[in-house]
């Protein structure tokens, strides 16, 4: 069974083109999650419009902020809400304003095999969906160390595939995380899991005015902003790893 988290914040202008390039991929045992973080606009009449049993809808209530940065890219809880409810034993995260490629989950279940986390390349196009660029990634950016791609991001969640059981290695997502991808990236690069990187474009990235995540182009974030989270998500991830050795060395109840 495979499960695709999406989250959803005001997407009404590219929500259907990329819903219907999902679940064309989708069989009929299969699950699309939608966790929305409170749209007022017409975002969440399309999702209803389909009638589709395979679609989820869960009503997220946001419960964290960064400043004007919060919804989104930037609001982990509600991509954890979604992947918290996947029952799928592939799990694969998806952006609300991109395009599939029609083989998108052919490729990334076949290397889901072997292996716990994948990451895909994808192009970048425009609002209209014309190319900017056929290929993000020039070269395999797993092969860096954990830190570099900690400074540069590099785990887009919007091409990334896991197992089920790679889930309880970075979940509970801190809710003082703002970049839930880069969380799911980073622990699993430390616990070692087996992440592959696959040198084909699975998806169109869509930029567009509204975009708030800044792949192909310089962060518009202040300083300040990128200076905080970064020191958020070091805190966590260090009181993560020893919450985690700590519980280890917890003797067990007989």
């Amino acid at each position: 069974m495979i499960s695709v988290c999406m989250a959803t914040y005001n997407g009404e202008r590219f929500l259907r083109e990329q819903i219907d390039s999902i679940l064309c991929q989708l069989g009929p045992a299969d699950e699309l999650i939608i966790s929305d973080d409170g749209s007022t606009d017409g975002t969440l009449g399309i999702i209803e419009s389909y009638g589709d049993s395979r679609i989820r809808l869960l009503h997220h209530e946001r419960t964290f902020s960064v400043s004007k940065f919060s919804s989104g890219y930037y609001c982990s809880n509600n991509f954890s809400n979604a992947i918290s409810h996947a029952q799928g034993d592939l799990i694969f995260l998806s952006d609300q304003d991109d395009k599939w490629r029609d083989n998108k989950i052919e490729v990334m279940k076949s290397q889901l095999e072997s292996a716990d986390l994948c990451l895909s390349n994808f192009a970048v196009v425009d609002e209209n969906g014309k190319t900017i660029r056929s290929k993000f990634f020039m070269a395999n950016p797993i092969t860096r160390h954990w830190f570099v791609n900690f400074n540069r991001n590099i785990y887009f969640g919007c091409c990334m595939a896991f197992r089920k059981a790679t889930v309880e290695s970075f979940m509970p997502i801190p809710p003082s995380v703002a970049s839930y991808d880069s969380w799911i990236g980073a622990v699993s690069h430390l616990k070692k899991k087996k992440i592959c990187f696959i040198d084909i474009a699975l998806i169109n990235y869509r930029r567009h005015e509204c975009n708030i995540s800044f792949a192909s182009e310089k962060s518009r974030n202040p300083l300040l902003f990128k200076v905080k989270w970064r020191i958020q998500f070091l805190k966590a991830l260090l009181q993560f790893f020893m919450t985690n050795i700590a519980s280890n060395r917890e003797p067990a109840h007989e």
